[in-house]
Parts: C-alpha cells; structure tokens; sequence
C-alpha cells in the first residue's frame, strides 16, 4: 500500500486495455460532482437507520425533540469543539482503515493507495477484486462504526450525543459506499470480479 496525496484520476490507456482484455464497464457516476448528488439519497437513507437504531437503543438521548423550547443550535470554540472536530477525523481514518484492512493483500499490493484529499480521507485500489468480498469492503465500515459500536457501548451503558452524532456523521458519510454497493449488487453478475480505474469501474467473470 502507498500513500497518494490525491484520488488516482482516470487511466485512459489502462481503460482501453481493460476493454481488450474483455472487462465490462458498470454504468455509473462519471466525476465527484455527479457521484455526490447520486449518494446524496443514501446519505438520508444510511443516516436515518443510524437515528432509528440509537433511538431504540437510549431514546432518553432524544429528548431535546420534545423540548418545550426546541432545537437549538450552539457553535462554540472551545477545547469540546476541537476535540470534536479531532474525533471526526479519527472516525474518517478508521472508517478508510476498515475499507484497506479487507483489501486482499494490503500491505504487500503497489496498486493500492490510501491519503487524504482536502479534508476526506481515502484508500483505493486497481487490484481486482471478487464481486462479494468487494461489497463486504464496502459496508464493514458502516457497519462496525455506525450499527454495532453505538449497540456496543449502550450495552455497557457508554453511549451518549457525542458518540451518537459521531455515528450518523460516518453513516451518513458512507453514502457513496451504499450507492457502490448499488451499482455493484445489480449490474455485476456473481462471481465476477471488480477492478476500479479512477472513477470508472470494470467488471469480468
């Protein structure tokens, strides 16, 4: 695995030896601005079970709903702000490390790349990949840090707003993971395997 200081861009050539070679392209989104307002469906989708799960699980946590005064909004900086702000961007590297760990072969591939780009970590890869171990790469983070961590630490009486809102900011953040899971789950036949090329993906049996 290397580091990148930004997403590897589309490979032309490589796109047209992939087609040589027999690899079917997916339909898909075919920049950032589009693949954004594409999830942006599954950002309410993935978001709203993180809400309803948490809810069930400490519904006391959601009383400010049915305050006399309302929902107010405070944004303040201080040290609670900055270390919020910090919390975030360990939930952002753990959500990518979760995604490089499952990658086949992490540490040893040259053709995976992890880094940050702006304020939005990422890892990406060219090797290709089976169509299922490739979804489970995709929905472990969500998974791990938005569905079983709340359910762990309400069961030992830990969770609170704080980690609550740390959830639904990676749930809902993992909306272009769902909206892959999507594109992968209905146009990719079983047992075939997956290869990315920047913004395009490839699939073979």
């Amino acid at each position: 695995m290397k580091f990148a200081r930004k997403m590897p861009s589309t490979n032309n050539e490589l796109s047209i030896q992939l087609k040589s070679e027999g690899w079917k392209k997916i339909k898909e989104p075919s920049n950032l601005f589009t693949t954004i307002l594409f999830a942006l469906p599954f950002a309410f989708l993935t978001g709203g079970i993180v809400i309803a799960i948490t809810y069930l699980l400490s519904p006391s946590l959601y009383n400010f709903i049915n305050d006399e005064h309302g929902l107010r909004l405070t944004i303040r900086i201080d040290g609670l702000f900055i270390i919020f702000i910090f919390a975030i961007l360990i939930f952002m590297l753990l959500h990518e490390l979760i995604h490089a760990l499952l990658i086949p072969n992490v540490f040893q591939s040259n053709n995976t790349f992890w880094g940050i780009n702006g304020v939005f970590g990422f890892v990406f890869t060219t090797e290709a990949i089976k169509k299922g171990r490739f979804l489970v790469i995709s929905i472990m983070p969500y998974l791990i840090l938005s569905i079983c961590l709340p359910i762990l630490l309400a069961t030992f009486g830990l969770l609170n707003s704080f980690i609550i809102l740390l959830c639904l900011i990676n749930g809902m953040g993992s909306c272009v993971d769902f909206m892959n899971i999507c594109l992968i789950a209905f146009q990719v036949p079983n047992g075939c395997y997956i290869k990315n090329n920047g913004f395009e993906t490839y699939y073979k049996g």
